[in-house]
């Protein structure tokens, strides 16, 4: 019985440590990160486009603002849309638009990334 009593309190003992040293080890919390997509609907004889952030989508330029605009500051966005082009894609054909978007996202305290295609 004492030796079943000294196994349990070692276990205990390497438990509690091996706890401590993992809670500590823990990084402080970061701030989000979301992915930015851009989908193409051909249901029509005029496509559509659709961003996607999650499980989340949104029709307009507009509408993608103002759920960004309610992210946690310090979170990043980050868009990777490849370098094929149908035309017409909302934010990518108009430089103009882009600045303003990235602007808005800095006004907004978030990390936004395009990251270039090639």
């Amino acid at each position: 019985m004492k030796t079943l009593t000294r196994v349990l309190a070692a276990g205990v003992i390497v438990f509690g440590l091996h706890t401590t040293n993992s809670l500590s080890a823990q990084e402080p919390d970061q701030p989000p990160k979301y992915r930015l997509e851009l989908v193409y609907i051909f249901e029509s004889d005029v496509t559509e486009f659709i961003f996607v952030v999650g499980n989340s989508g949104f029709k307009s330029v507009a509408s993608l603002k103002r759920f960004i605009g309610g992210l946690p500051p310090g979170s990043s966005v980050e868009w990777a849309p490849g370098c094929r082009r149908l035309g017409n894609e909302p934010l990518l054909s108009s430089a103009g638009d882009m600045a303003d978007f990235i602007r808005f996202c800095e006004a907004s305290k978030i990390k936004f990334t395009l990251v270039p295609s090639g």
